[in-house]
């Protein structure tokens, strides 16, 4: 924490006036200095004193939860201090983050830019400004969010100003949060959720291991599980019932990127990572980030389906792996946030969902699903509905 001490445009504009009625009074007498020169030394020295008197001040964020680009939600700022005086913050919002009374605060910060003399920050940042009294009420501003990611809020900068407007004093509070965007969740088409749903009905077919036990039949049960010679002696219908094998009791879903001649597209987070040895344009850069934001979108969407039907999944991406139990999407979502492009590690998996700058596709069971239009599948033609999610 660096605190500066500066004039604001009407200090200087009172500090201009009084030299030139300093250089005044040398030639027309010492009463210009009487009547202004001393009166404007004293309300800048006591605009000085005043700011440089406060004592460093602390900064506590609270963050919305997180949720999709598109959304807003609401920053709370709480500013402590030994004693309380009222203060300007200045919050630095990182690219993916906007203020939604973005074009105010451009007005306003000029306004205090000016006044504190604060260094200019990077053109894709944009900044929230709202005025607080340090051991106050806790202030807010509304944010936009735009990307997926994690987006990390600060540092900020805390501007005193005496009570005539004169002298400034800021303090840089290098304090972080990270507001976390999710990727978009889209709606999964009935059919292709009915597809999977079989898959899965086949794994748990192919995962029974041992009989376990017989009971009363029950409808909907399959007449292979009859148990047909203890029907007979029971004079009911009775079902083999078959220990399970758990790793059959889980899909397994590969999410991965593919340029155009079918190599991998590394990103990092929302953002395309350059190779050490090859420069990478920002075209290119801004190609592969939406081909990893669709590929995060499509993974969200199948998943939060399939534990929305009770199914437990793992999740394989470039980043790295997560399980989640059925009705359990907070482990996906927190993943997907910051997934990378590229390769996902497993060869083995029930359903593969890979994004180029053409196209999502997701495949399973031989079949090829188009995330965003129909695609053959299984050999039929490229116009199939049947294809279309």
């Amino acid at each position: 924490m660096t605190p500066s001490v500066r004039l604001t445009r009407r200090g200087y504009a009172v500090l201009a006036v009084a030299v030139g009625a300093f250089a005044a009074g040398t030639q027309y007498g010492p009463r210009t200095l009487d009547a202004i020169v001393l009166p404007a030394a004293v309300v800048l020295l006591a605009g000085v004193v005043q700011v440089w008197q406060t004592t460093p001040p602390t900064l506590e964020r609270r963050l919305p939860p997180p949720d999709e680009p598109g959304t807003t939600g609401v920053v709370e700022v709480e500013v402590s201090a030994s004693r309380p005086y009222p203060v300007t913050v200045r919050d630095r919002l990182p690219p993916g983050i906007e203020s939604v009374d973005s074009a105010a605060n451009t007005s306003a910060e000029a306004s205090v830019g000016s006044a504190a003399s604060v260094a200019s920050a990077d053109p894709s940042e944009s900044t929230a400004l709202v005025d607080a009294t340090t051991g106050g009420d806790a202030v807010s501003y509304e944010i936009h969010r735009q990307r997926r990611g994690r987006h990390e809020i600060g540092p900020a900068s805390v501007v005193v100003t005496d009570v005539l407007g004169l002298v400034t004093r800021t303090y840089e509070i290098d304090t972080r949060d990270t507001v976390v965007v999710y990727p978009p969740v889209q709606s999964l088409s009935e059919s292709v959720r009915r597809e999977l749903q079989a898959t899965i009905r086949t794994r748990q077919t192919r995962g029974r291991s041992e009989f376990d036990t017989l009971r009363e039949y029950v409808s909907g049960d399959a007449l292979r599980d009859v148990h047909w010679k203890s029907s007979a002696k029971r004079n009911e219908l009775v079902v083999r019932e078959y220990a399970s094998d758990p790793e059959f009791e889980r899909l397994t879903i590969a999410a991965e990127t593919a340029s155009e001649s079918g190599a991998t597209t590394p990103t990092t987070g929302s953002a395309a990572t350059a190779s050490s040895d090859t420069a990478t344009t920002p075209t290119t850069e801004s190609a592969a980030t939406t081909t990893t934001d669709a590929m995060a979108t499509a993974a969200a969407t199948v998943c939060l389906a399939l534990v929305g039907d009770g199914v437990a999944v793992i999740l394989e991406t470039p980043s790295g792996s997560v399980d989640a139990a059925p009705g359990q999407t907070r482990p996906l979502l927190e993943h997907l946030a910051s997934v990378e492009g590229g390769t996902a590690a497993t060869e083995a998996a029930d359903v593969r969902i890979v994004a180029s700058a053409e196209s999502v596709s997701i495949r399973f069971d031989g079949r090829v699903r188009d995330f965003n239009g129909p695609v053959a599948a299984g050999g039929s033609s490229a116009g199939s509905e049947e294809g279309r999610i």
